[in-house]
């Protein structure tokens, strides 16, 4: 499905995420929002869970990934790799997430700070959207358009609070991605990887949890 992935990267709304901008309004913790560079301490680095994280500095989206879903209640879906969210970030930073031991696939987490309840409402969203939208159609002004079928995925209570779900292309069954949203505190962090790959262990989601508990201590 084009446009969840570009090279293992998870397009995620970064609008008004620049490395290095300030957060002016309080988080969902009750402080300011993370920074783009305290969220990049946070991130991870080197090898957890029999993946290698290798953070990057580029951007993720640019003004034509404006992504829209077909039907409205699906649009805090497509809200994840479109550059005008609803709950737009004021901070960000991210990592590719390389499988080792041979394994197939790979992903990313993408880290995103928040203004006071911004997180908590985008987590309640898309609840509410992955319970009505199985089927999914979204598209940019890219140009693409993708068609797909969503199902929500348990967790292990990852984090404050997460949700997981599954997407299978109506082009190609045999092809998908799994995504899972970790929510600490007024920060989200969201994996990406492809369905026929490692999923991405929960050992390692604690750990960038924990991490970003104490990037807001």
């Amino acid at each position: 499905m084009r446009g969840f992935i570009r090279g293992a990267v998870v397009l995620l709304a970064l609008s008004s995420a620049a490395v290095g901008c300030t957060g002016g309004e309080t988080g969902g913790n009750g402080d300011a929002p993370l920074t783009s560079a305290e969220l990049s301490d946070a991130v991870l680095s080197g090898k957890h869970s029999g993946f290698e994280a290798l953070p990057q500095s580029g951007p993720l989206l640019e003004d034509v990934d404006v992504v829209t879903a077909a039907d409205p209640a699906c649009q805090p879906v497509a809200d994840l790799r479109s550059v005008t969210p609803k709950h737009a970030a004021t901070g960000t930073a991210w990592a590719s997430l390389g499988a080792g031991g041979g394994a197939a696939g790979g992903g990313s987490v993408v880290l995103t700070s928040h203004p006071e309840g911004g997180a908590k409402a985008w987590m309640s969203e898309l609840r509410a959207a992955l319970s009505t939208c199985k089927d999914f159609v979204a598209s940019s002004e890219r140009g693409w358009k993708d068609r797909g079928t969503l199902k929500v995925s348990p967790t292990e209570g990852i984090g404050d609070e997460s949700l997981a779900f599954s997407t299978v292309s109506a082009e190609d069954p045999g092809k998908g991605q799994a995504m899972t949203i970790v929510r600490t505190d007024g920060s989200l962090a969201v994996y990406l990887t492809s369905s026929e790959g490692e999923p991405i262990p929960a050992a390692l989601m604690k750990t960038q949890h924990e991490r970003l508990k104490e990037a807001g201590e």
